[in-house]
């Protein structure tokens, strides 16, 4: 039987999925493979690296962490141990000792047994997800042989009998017959106003030596230059922010010391003076302690795919096309739900069936949660200061009660159990182009930012940081990033109802991750696929949400609109037509993650044994059947 060769371009863990799958059908269709990855670093992490202090931490308790299959999500069993995240720790040996999660030797004494509730830090994940490398390249079937190829690809073509050369940094070519695009994360090039910054921080570097603009925080060891009597502006809230703010106080000798029901920071004296703005200039909502279970879910009654898809064929026969309105047409069912587990979780009895109707005081409630600024105005840098810590604090003290406990909490936790729905309501141009942009822009970063926030201490630190002067927020909402060529600094400039305030700063960092875009993306790669018309942006309509076009079976669609058949993309190299595509998997849950891998490979073997019956000659049987029928 004829070796198929297959590569993988980035292993981290999409890549870690597809190479389980492999594994899984290899083993059981006894196939001989050839299986390329290639990786410049270490198989697994992708970018958790196991190297990176333990003050950064995941955003999601461990034990909800996996990078295995729910055995009855999949065809085939795993080929090995799956345990989540809180279990691989336990078993390595792993204990808390404060903050710090330490592994020990057996029977050791010390430190405390990892809960259910811990949320780990990043190191720990990359660790496990490099043991889990290990383990699945372990349990690969003797047919297959698996070489790592530690760079860069730069190029890749498709030859003329179909299969592609995949060039890398090093000169070397592999030929594939099949090709995986699991690249992660990526890099945009530097935006007009960026390139601005940089210039500017390069050329008056000479007058201002804390002067500096740093685009991609990642890895944070870069923001070692940081001078520690900077002032600097840090632009973004979310978990890249929290980041940045943890490696530049405790990554620099602080430390949180218990006081009252809060934090007290101690300083090193080696922090800089941190800002923190963005648009909205809100803090993420800290995650509810989970009262669910590891798999609990709300149950939903409206916001469902049955819903959507009957939406979608009333809209097929009144309008001609399938494609929703989120406002409209969707939002009612969403608020609708999110307002049954805000009245569940006061005890409230909610009507059953379709008779129940959002009340005003949901209404209220829900659209407070998601858009608090809504008819606010502040009169000063100290009104808006005073209203950002009290989000903060009140919402903590919600997160406390529990993600059933708390009504605000059981109803966000609603956006995050409809996470399969929402991907029905919007992927593959489910909505029309301006309600798809409105929803990015308008409604994703509100979900994100009530339902995807940090674990609740993060948000007692920063209550902490603003206490201690080391932390503010003076720049509020909707800064305006300028420079002053006089003071060789940034200066950000904001709008209150007393009139314009200015807020100087010697760093500038941007601290969010970037939306995969094919024609911005700094990739050689990227670059290379998109010229030669083996990869295309997709786009809804005239909009362009990010990454590329494929079809439902994730096979990219080429310049003519053509599926490349023996090639795959997955992961967030097609966040736009795909929609929340970084989560990991979750135990014992149907995770998309999961069932993409699935999908894939089972196609891949499916093409594998069509390839092989068209080379297998006629048997002898049916050759003599042939000789009888001419005789």
């Amino acid at each position: 039987m004829k070796r198929y060769s297959v590569t993988l371009i980035g292993m981290g863990p999409r890549g870690l999925s597809i190479l389980e799958r492999i594994a899984a059908f290899a083993r059981a269709h006894n196939t001989p493979l050839q299986v390329n990855l290639i990786e410049p670093g270490e198989c697994g992490p992708g970018v958790h690296s196991p190297n990176q202090p333990q003050h950064l931490l995941i955003n999601t308790v461990a034990s909800q962490v996996t990078i295995f299959p729910f055995r009855e999500a999949v065809e085939l069993a795993p080929v090995c141990a799956t345990p989540s995240l809180t279990e691989w720790a336990r078993d390595e040996g792993y204990r808390r000792f404060g903050e710090q999660f330490v592994q020990v030797v057996p029977g050791e004494e010390g430190g405390t047994a990892i809960t259910e509730s811990d949320y780990l830090p990043r190191q720990l994940l990359g660790r496990y997800l490099i043991w889990a490398y290990d383990t699945i390249r372990a349990a690969l079937p003797p047919t297959v042989t698996l070489t790592h190829l530690r760079h860069r690809a730069i190029d890749m073509f498709q030859m003329p009998d179909g299969s592609f050369m995949v060039e890398l940094d090093s000169g070397f070519s592999v030929s594939s017959d099949f090709v995986f695009l699991t690249t992660g994360h990526s890099r945009n090039n530097l935006t007009d106003e960026e390139a601005w910054c940089h210039k500017f921080a390069q050329d008056h570097a000479r007058y201002n030596g804390k002067l500096a603009f740093i685009r991609h925080v990642y890895p944070l060891d870069k923001l070692v230059g940081i001078a520690s009597d900077a002032r600097v502006a840090i632009e973004g809230l979310g978990l890249t922010a929290h980041d940045v703010v943890s490696q530049l106080t405790v990554g620099r000798g602080g430390r949180f010391e218990p006081a009252g029901s809060g934090l007290r920071y101690v300083r090193s004296g080696r922090e800089p003076a941190l800002m923190l703005f963005s648009r909205k200039c809100l803090p993420a909502a800290a995650r509810g302690v989970n009262q669910k279970g590891l798999n609990g879910r709300h149950q939903a009654r409206f916001f469902t795919r049955d819903a959507v898809r009957t939406l979608r064929q009333q809209a097929q026969r009144e309008r001609g096309s399938p494609q929703l309105d989120f406002d409209r047409e969707l939002l009612p069912l969403l608020m609708q739900e999110m307002g049954c587990a805000w009245r569940s979780a006061l005890g409230r009895p909610v009507p059953e069936g379709a008779a129940y109707e959002l009340g005003a005081e949901e209404r209220a409630a829900l659209e407070g949660m998601l858009f608090p600024l809504q008819g606010r105005s502040f009169a000063n840098a100290d009104d808006f200061s005073t209203f950002f810590t009290c989000v903060i604090a009140d919402d903590l003290s919600e997160a406390r009660r529990g993600n059933q406990g708390s009504p605000v909490k059981a109803a966000a936790d609603v956006l995050r159990d409809a996470r399969t729905v929402l991907q029905d309501m919007i992927e593959h141009g489910g909505l029309t182009a301006s309600s798809h942009r409105k929803f990015l822009s308008v409604y994703n970063p509100a979900i994100n930012r009530v339902t995807f926030g940090p674990p609740s201490h993060r948000n007692e630190q920063l209550l902490a940081l603003i206490e201690a002067g080391v932390l503010s927020v003076a720049a509020g909402p909707n800064a305006a990033i300028r420079i002053d060529e006089d003071l060789s600094q940034f200066a950000l400039h904001t709008r209150f109802a007393s009139g314009a305030a200015i807020q100087h700063v010697d760093a500038l960092i941007v601290a969010r991750l970037d939306v995969f875009s094919p024609e911005t993306d700094e990739s050689a790669l990227i670059r290379n696929l998109l010229k030669r018309g083996t990869i295309r942006p997709f786009y809804n309509g005239t909009f362009h949400p990010g990454g590329v076009d494929i079809d439902q079976a994730n096979h990219p669609l080429d310049s003519a609109a053509r599926p490349v058949g023996n090639l795959w993309a997955l992961g967030y190299l097609v966040e736009g037509p795909h929609y929340y595509t970084h989560a990991l998997p979750r135990p014992r849950m149907h995770s998309r993650h999961v069932l993409d891998a699935e999908r894939c490979v089972r196609e891949l073997f499916g093409q594998l044994e069509e390839r092989a019956n068209a080379r297998r000659p006629l048997r002898p049987r049916v050759l003599a059947a042939a000789e009888r029928a001419t005789t």
